[in-house]
Order: C-alpha cells, then structure tokens, then sequence
C-alpha cells in the first residue's frame, strides 16, 4: 500500500516509539476487557470483585489513556512531517519545472491534491493508529475466544471468510468511483475558477454566463451523483459487517446448543466476546473507506511528485552560476527557433521558424494582429518554452542545456498572464523610497504603498496591477525587460509616458527591450519593429520607416 510505503520515509525512531505505545494501547486495552469479562463471570456467580480486579482495571485503563494519547500526538507529529516535507518536495520541483510541465499538470488538480488531500491524509492518519490498537485488540479476544471454544472460533473464521470475499467485491467498485471523485473535484474547482477569474466577462455575456454556469452544474451534477456512489458502497460495508454478525450470533445461539455439547454453560461468555471480536473487526472495516479515500488521494499526490521528478529541472543556484556567462552580452541571435503545441500533430498551432538578431541597449517591437504568435513568441526568446527546432545564440555561444535557466536570468517579464506578488521576494533589500518614489511616478501613491517589504495593496484594476509588476520588473534591473501587450489596460497619459519615456530611458541604460504592441502610433519608438503573421516574420523594418508610411 501506497500509506504504508510512506510512512515508511519517516524517521525509524519514531516510528518504533509510536509502534511499542500503540502495541502497549492495544494490549491494554485487551486486558480491560479480560478484566471486565472475568469480573463479570464472578458476578454472575455472586462473588464481589476483590482488590486485585480493581488494581488491574485502574492499572490497564492508566496505561491505556496514556500510550494512546501519546501514540496519537506522535502519530500526528510524525504525518505532518512527511506531509510537510511532501508539500515542500513537490512546490520545489514545480518551481524548477519546465513551464509546459507545470501548464500540463494543471491548476484545479494541483490546488486539489496539494491542499485538499494533504488534509485528507493528517486527518486518516490517526485512525490507522486506532485500526493497529484494534488489531492487536482483536488478536488477543481471539486467543481468549480460543481458549472458551474451539468451535466458535471456527465460526468466526468462517464467518471473516467470507466478509472478506464480501469486502473484496465492494472494495474494487469503491476504489474506482474515488478515483473517479479525485478527477472530477479537480475539473470542478477549474470551473469555480472560471466564474471567480471570468467575473467581467461573465457580467457582460449573459449568454456565455450561461453556458459556464451550465459547465459548472453539469460537473457538479456528475460530483453530486458519484458522491452518492461512494455513500452507497460505504454503507454496504457497513451492512456487511452487520449481516455476517448476525449469521455467525445466530449460529452460536441456535446451532450449538443442539449440536455442540458442553456450551450452555458458557453462552454467556460467547456471546459478548464473538460480539466484542466482531465489532473490533466490524469498526475498522467501517473505516477502510477513509483508508482508501487517503490511499487514492496519496497515490495521486504521488503520481503528480513522480511527473515532476522525471521531468527535466534546473536548481536556483545552478541557474544563476550559469547566467554568469551571459551578464555581459551584446547580441542575442534566435536562428530558425521554432515551437509547436504538439509536434506530434502536424496541425497544431506552430511558431516559427523565426530568424532575429537583437542587440543590446535596443528596443524591439513585435506586432501583428492576434494569434499572430507574439506571446509565443516571446516565450520561445526567453527561454520558457523549449525550442522544438533551431537554437538561440549569446555573441558566438549557443544556449543548450542547462544554461538555458542561466539565459533566463537575463530577463524581467510582465506578461499578458502575469502574477503579481505582494511582496519583491528576491529583492527584500530593496529601497523603500525609491519603491515609493516608482509607485508615485505611476500614479498609485494613493492607493498603494510599499512598506515592511511587501505592497500593502493588491485589489487594483488590471491596468494598475499591470503598473506595480512593471515597478517590481524595474526593481529586479535585468539586462532585458519584455512586456506583452502592457500598455492594453492603460489609459492615454500611462500609456504616453510608457511608450516615450519609459521604454526610452531603458535603451539608455542599456537595455534590451523587446515588448509586443498593437499601439502603431508609438511605433516609431522603437528600433526596430518585427511583424509577424500566423506564426512567421512578415517583415522587419525601423521605428522610422513604420513612423513615415
């Protein structure tokens, strides 16, 4: 089982310390009973319980409360570590993943399996201490059920046969609509987050409004119905341990006091003891479902760590050692690059092959209309998607490898589809005043200010989050500043101190600039202005030749 092999990663100390108190809980617990069931026996013979049943209660129940509270907290202790140190493994090798990788596992099964099933996991975990208390319970009524008749034991291995046979069909089914549950709470929480992200589109489309809420229902729906499902086949678990119960109580009670001699004087005892054995069994079968909902939920958490592990990933420090080699650069060459979405599908939407030369301390525009493979394309240049032909050129070296992480470290972004964090990690001793002093010159003094680190402002307009991650772009001081379609959002004063101030006081310090723009009055800002269509360069041609047509 998946839950075992992981809590086999915890530390072996604990796990033997946690082991031995459960295994104490357990024993003691059995011996509670014994006690109770031997004074119980004395009672029905009008005898007292003498002082040493009492000392033997107190003791067994002292220990019982103590171990199984200690063995619970330990139990906890130990999941959250491994849950913990999970949750840090997979956010690590997500954020050295390659863009397409992190795009393909998606967002819904991420936030899902992450988060919810984590949860799911610290919550379960408790009770498969409770289930191994169970167990040893369970192992020592037997022998005590052993002692009292052998008959009745065989009984009651007959009777666990065959509720195993039972559990086995059930359990199959079960297993199946979970993980069919796991699917579908992803592609539901996709939805919820079209209607929270899409509320503007949502609002002025009624007939779209429609339509995605009518998505949403119908995944709810299928949600509603395999919940249902699931509820149905927890509760023949249930109903399984009640009628083998039943069969075997009604074989002891009605079979073997006509067929089995010597037992009319123990049915007594019998009786509460097959009772207590099955209803140990009984109980931990009823929780099965919740072992395998974790059992499910872990191996989807893993399935997600092993497609990131077996995907290719370049540390931090590697990629900064790297970018060493290209700080100083003159020109960059992109030399027939070219990205499909699916290469194995000859009509998928293709970019390139594209041939540029750019140069230091130059601004670029790539223009065309849209789906003209702009954004692409400027996710090929940076390095985010991997090239499926040609290669990229700094000076004379070709870029492969891992020195492609070190290429990216040359560039600060604000994308179309940027996210804009609260605080300039990476940058924590950046100056407070001139953060202040850009957010001023961007017109957001007023709503936004930077103090303790971090923005203490993020409810903005589109416009306005696209001006702080610009402020938060200047602050990194990269050699190269791309921005996709920035100035979309902007109103006409924003977007004339962008287009000829900004963008040229970056040329002035040396910098790259290579921005897309449907903006052709400012066109002539730029050195050189690359149109491209349907994935290819239509023509190149300077700012001052665009600015004279």
């Amino acid at each position: 089982m998946a839950i075992v092999d992981f809590i086999r990663g915890a530390d072996a100390r604990q796990l033997r310390i946690m082991f031995l108190l459960t295994l104490i809980a357990g024993l003691a617990n059995a011996t509670l009973i014994v006690v109770i069931t031997k004074v119980a026996e004395t009672v029905s013979n009008a005898g007292t319980p003498g002082i040493w049943a009492w000392l033997a209660f107190a003791g067994a129940f002292a220990l019982y409360y103590g171990a199984n509270q200690v063995a619970l907290v330990r139990s906890m202790a130990i999941i959250e570590d491994l849950l913990n140190r999970k949750r840090l493994e997979i956010a690590d090798r997500l954020r050295r993943s390659e863009l397409l990788v992190a795009d393909r596992l998606g967002r819904g099964r991420l936030y899902n399996l992450v988060a919810k099933e984590t949860n799911h996991l610290s919550v379960t975990f408790p009770l498969i201490v409770d289930a191994v208390q169970q167990t040893v319970l369970l192992a020592v009524a037997l022998v005590y059920l052993l002692y009292l008749s052998p008959p009745a034991f065989a009984v009651f291995l007959a009777t666990v046969v065959a509720g195993i046979l039972g559990y086995k069909a059930i359990d199959s089914r079960y297993r199946e609509i979970l993980r069919l549950v796991e699917r579908m709470q992803a592609e539901l929480l996709d939805a919820i987050t079209d209607i929270i992200r899409g509320a503007k589109e949502l609002r002025l489309n009624t007939t779209r409004s429609d339509a995605v809420a009518a998505a949403y229902r119908k995944r709810s729906n299928i949600l509603e119905r395999l919940m249902v499902r699931s509820v149905e086949h927890w509760v023949s678990l249930i109903l399984l341990g009640g009628l083998t119960t039943f069969v075997m109580l009604g074989v002891v009670a009605f079979a073997f006091p006509g067929y089995v001699s010597g037992h009319n004087a123990i049915i007594f005892q019998l009786v509460p003891v097959l009772l207590f054995c099955m209803g140990t069994l009984t109980k931990t079968v009823a929780q099965s479902p919740m072992f395998m909902r974790a059992e499910v939920g872990l191996n989807a958490i893993l399935a997600i760590d092993t497609e990131l592990s077996e995907a290719s990933s370049i540390g931090p420090d590697e990629a900064r050692r790297q970018a060493r080699a290209f700080l100083d650069f003159s020109t960059i060459s992109f030399n027939g690059i070219r990205f499909s979405y699916d290469r194995n599908d000859p009509e998928a939407y293709t970019v390139g092959p594209l041939d540029l030369s750019l140069t230091r301390g130059e601004i670029v525009f790539l223009v065309g209309g849209n789906g003209s493979g702009k954004s692409t394309a400027l996710k090929m240049m940076t390095g985010l998607y991997p090239l499926d032909a040609g290669w990229i050129g700094v000076d004379a070296a070709a870029v492969a490898g891992v020195a492609r992480a070190g290429y990216r470290e040359l560039f600060a972004s604000v994308f179309v589809d940027f996210h804009l964090f609260d605080r300039l990690y990476g940058m924590e001793d950046a100056d407070p005043g001139r953060v202040n002093r850009l957010i001023a010159e961007w017109g957001l003094a007023d709503k936004v200010t930077f103090e303790d680190g971090r923005f203490n402002q993020l409810h903005l307009s589109t416009g306005q989050r696209k001006r702080l991650a610009l402020i938060a772009a200047v602050v990194e001081d990269r050699p190269i500043y791309v921005f996709d379609e920035w100035s979309a959002e902007q109103d006409v004063h924003y977007r004339e101190h962008f287009y000829t101030t900004f963008l040229p006081a970056l040329r002035d310090q040396g910098k790259l600039v290579i921005a897309t723009s449907h903006d052709e009055k400012y066109w002539g800002v730029a050195d050189r202005v690359v149109k491209l269509d349907l994935g290819r360069i239509e023509w190149i041609r300077t700012g001052a030749e665009v600015a004279g047509r």
